[in-house]
Order: structure tokens, then sequence, then C-alpha cells
């Protein structure tokens, strides 16, 4: 579940690659993803986890010595984890912000670590006015986790780099997708290039134009192919999510087990709640 959650978001994924080192693991040892070191590992600090039958575990935020230094639910939201592990990194600031990181970069780079970190007006100090398409797309990503539409489609409209013009046309469906414009989003989406770097995540808001516009067996489809024909990832996690849902029909996405009737990825476990996107998007939280 969390994949398909919290560990879809941009925001999440960007903020752990830079600062955590993310496992998982199963609590038996016979499970898929069984891990005998990783067990004792978390039961010495949690003895409660050693003991058979216990709730799902929470994710946990530990020292390499052992120490566990947060915790968030399972079923937790992106925000929730989110928030989660910028509090972690409050309260250790000896882990926020190595010094070494920051040193050898510059541009772009030094933009995409401040974004990833959270720091949205950091990042767009760096970038600064340059009239670089580059520059211009990584500002107008900024804007589109602002909401900033306005400044966003200043900084797409003027890109001409014809190499970009996938990653402007992903970008450009976010307002719609947003406005609830879904006959309009799934026209602007439907014959995205299989190509592209960002084809699953095209593939999955098509979906969702489908799924609320009540073409719920187009939008399932869409999902399934994808998920079929794609190397996994994030957009391919969140992919399953949506189908499981969908095909549960119910207000509530968690069951303890998926096979491939209901998860096209043949999914065991948890899957948690539900997709928020089925009930479409999400109002605005304050980023920074």
């Amino acid at each position: 579940m969390l994949r398909a959650g919290p560990f879809s978001d941009e925001r999440v994924t960007g903020l752990a690659n830079r600062r955590f080192v993310p496992f998982f693991f199963d609590l038996s040892v016979r499970g898929a993803a069984g891990d005998p070191d990783a067990r004792r590992f978390l039961v010495q600090a949690r003895p409660k986890f050693g003991r058979g039958q216990v709730p799902t575990p929470p994710v946990f935020f530990m020292t390499p010595t052992g120490e566990v230094v947060g915790e968030v639910s399972n079923y937790a939201s992106a925000d929730e984890v989110l928030e989660t592990m910028l509090r972690v990194l409050r309260e250790h600031p000896e882990w926020a912000k190595p010094a070494a990181e920051e040193a050898g970069l510059k541009g772009l780079a030094k933009a995409q670590l401040l974004v990833d970190l959270q720091d949205l007006d950091g990042a767009l100090k760096v970038l600064g006015g340059k009239a670089d398409d580059d520059y211009r797309l990584a500002r107008g990503k900024i804007h589109r986790r602002r909401r900033a539409w306005t400044l966003m489609k200043k900084d797409l409209d003027a890109i001409g780099d014809a190499k970009l013009e996938d990653q402007v046309r992903m970008e450009r469906a976010y307002p719609m997708w947003f406005g609830r414009d879904w006959t309009q989003l799934e026209k602007h989406l439907a014959d995205f290039p299989k190509e592209s770097a960002r084809y699953t995540e095209a593939r999955y808001y098509l979906g969702l134009a489908r799924f609320h516009q009540e073409k719920k067996g187009e939008a399932l489809a869409t999902w399934k192919a994808t998920i079929a024909g794609c190397s996994q990832d994030p957009w391919i996690y969140r992919s399953d999510w949506a189908f499981c849902n969908a095909q549960q029909n119910k207000s509530s996405g968690s069951f303890s087990s998926a096979g491939p009737r209901t998860s096209p990825l043949n999914r065991i476990g948890y899957l948690g709640p539900k997709n928020p996107d089925l009930d479409g998007p999400t109002p605005r939280r304050r980023t920074r």
C-alpha cells in the first residue's frame, strides 16, 4: 500500500531519496520479503512485533543503531507521511543539511535538491528568471506544485524545445485535473506517446478522467493495459491502487489480500484506504 499511496507521491519520494534509506520487509521470515536480520533489528526496538499476531505495523524512522526517532501509521496519507519526515529532520538537524551535498551543486541540480527538500522558495531563487527552456520547465513544475497556474503557463508557453514537448504536455494536464475538466483532460492525454518518460503518469490521469465521466470500464482497461505493458514505477503502483479500489466499488479500499482479478500486479497484503483520486483532486495544502 505504501508504494501505491504515500510512496507514489513525488514529495515523499523526493525527500526519502535525499535524506533517508527506505527499506521494507515481512515480519514473517517466510514472507515474500522475509529478512531475519531486519526483523531482529526492529524487534529489538519494538518487542511486541516479535510476538506473532500484531496489528499492521507503522512506518518507523530509525537510526543505524536502532533508535526509533519517529513513526507514522501504515494507513497514513502522503501529507501525514511527509509531515512526519520533515518533523524528524527538524528534530535532527545533523541529518537535515549535509554541507557536502550542496557544496558542489548549482543551477538545475541545486534547484532539484531544494525541491526534494521541500524548499520551493529556495529552488525558485536558484532558478531565477533565466530564459532557458530547462529552467522554464523546472519553474513550471514548481508553480504546478503550488497551483500557480498563471505563472506556470507563462513559463510553459515560452518553451520552444521540441524535446520537452511531452513534459510540457503533461504539466498542462494538471490545471484540467484540478479544475475537474474531465472531458478536456481525457482528450489532452488520449494519445500520449509511449516512449515518453511521463507515459505512465499520463495514463494514470487518463484513467481518472474516464473514471470521473462514469466510464468505469474504460478507466479499468486503461490502468490494466498500462500496468501490463510498462515497467513498475510509482505511477504503476498508483494505477494498481486505483484499479483495486474501483473494482471493489466500496467506500473503503481495505482488504487483506488481492488476486489477479482484483489487482493487475497480483498484490498480496493490505492496500490501505481508498485512493483519494477516485473522489477527485484534493484541496490545496500550504507548501513552503
